[in-house]
């Protein structure tokens, strides 16, 4: 029987979609962050610089959306590395290599599997293919023709590309379909054999668990951390359990506590509670409008409104406290944070991973008042603003995830 062939069905839109959307983030080693985080962030090992990082996205992008070859990526990225004055490590040659197949491999992984789970009520299997000849990696081997439901749990490790360089994908299919080329659903999924693997990163050698016959990293579904399991898992995220994301195994320094620093804008008038206008106003003579844009000292781009309004008048009673007479510090703590975080979570009902900014500042008001203040950002819009009022460390309890920016440093 002549073996059907894996043809490329994703929608290149949602493969594009899937790259562009990620944030950009800075990171020293290639385990700052660590599989699905991956699905949310745009990240170049060694690119700590926003505008720099801001060139490599586009061009990788841009390869994408006009399928250039690596050669045609190359000469952008040897461009982009002399404007920037980039000091990368390995030869360029290997460096954008690597930079160009992953990002690309994992875009099409992604569209592959949201176009899957658009049409699983009519082809509801997935078949396992790799590339048979001399590079196959043994297991990689082994697993090919391997035929499962879309919904079995083993896609969660499995769903290629499955490594550096790894050139296999995966098929859907029909009840037809495997009636047509004589092919039958695997009696149960491979076995999965869990080891321990020493890695190199951030100057030191760490241990990772991953399963056998994937690269540390590679053990999850892009498609699946970036899209979600379907518009039902969609709409129920809201309702179900988010389960927060440690970042990377590379070793992370302990943060020293946070210093208070003097306010940067004089405290404003209360509004009395219940006079909406009266404290959108004050938002806005704060804000220097009612929606404006902010960029951060990473050169990251925060957009905020009245949205921060609404969250207070959504519970008046917890939220209505005085707040408002501190709408003047919003804008210094975007752009001259103590400290900038950022954390991940997955879905437990969908498995989609989100990602957040955080900014982190503790404010001397007076001798005797010293409050924090803490706000997030997702996909650069404001979501959430914290006041503390409490000891220092409360706030310090909130610090999670990956430091990527620090006032000290």
């Amino acid at each position: 029987m002549a073996d059907p062939v894996a043809t490329r069905f994703a929608r290149p839109e949602e493969e594009i979609a899937y790259l562009r959307d990620k944030l950009r983030l800075p990171t020293q080693t290639w385990t700052d962050i660590w599989e699905g985080m991956h699905a949310r962030a745009f990240v170049v090992a060694g690119a700590t610089s926003d505008a720099l990082l801001a060139d490599l996205h586009e061009a990788v992008t841009r390869a994408l959306e006009e399928g250039r070859t690596l050669e045609e990526f190359r000469r952008d990225f040897d461009h982009i590395v002399e404007t920037h004055g980039w000091s990368h490590t390995g030869t360029p040659g290997w460096r954008s290599r690597v930079i160009y197949q992953t990002n690309l491999r994992m875009a099409w992984s992604a569209g592959r599997w949201a176009e899957a789970e658009r049409t699983k009520n009519l082809r509801p299997f997935l078949r396992y293919v790799a590339i048979l000849d001399t590079r196959t990696r043994p297991l990689h081997r082994a697993w090919h023709g391997t035929i499962l439901s879309i919904d079995d749990d083993w896609w969660k490790t499995h769903t290629p590309p499955n490594g550096w360089n790894c050139r296999c994908t995966v098929q859907t299919l029909s009840a037809r379909d495997l009636e047509r080329w004589g092919l039958k659903v695997s009696a149960e999924a491979p076995a999965i054999e869990w080891e321990g693997v020493k890695i190199r990163t951030g100057g030191r050698t760490v241990d990772v668990t991953v399963p056998k016959g994937i690269d540390p990293g590679f053990a999850y579904n892009p498609g699946e951390a970036g899209f979600g399991r379907g518009r039902e898992s969609l709409a129920l995220e809201a309702h179900g359990p988010w389960e927060r994301l440690d970042a990377g195994p590379a070793p992370q320094p302990e943060p020293g506590p946070l210093v208070a620093v003097p306010a940067d804008a004089p405290a404003m008038p209360k509004v009395r509670r219940g006079d909406e206008a009266a404290l959108r106003a004050q938002l806005a003579r704060a804000l220097g409008g009612d929606d404006v844009v902010l960029t951060d000292p990473t050169g990251a781009r925060v957009a905020l409104g009245q949205a921060i309004v609404d969250h207070i008048i959504a519970d008046p009673e917890k939220r209505w406290d005085g707040r408002e007479r501190f709408f003047g510090l919003i804008p210094g703590l975007v752009e001259r944070p103590s400290e900038i975080w950022i954390g991940w979570a997955r879905s437990e009902v969908s498995g989609r991973v989100a990602l957040r900014r955080r900014y982190v500042k503790l404010i001397e008001v007076s001798k005797r008042v010293t409050i924090g203040l803490l706000a997030d950002a997702d996909g650069g819009q404001w979501s959430g603003l914290t006041f503390f009022r409490g000891r220092p460390k409360d706030l310090s309890l909130l610090r999670s995830g990956l430091r990527i920016w620090s006032g000290e440093t």
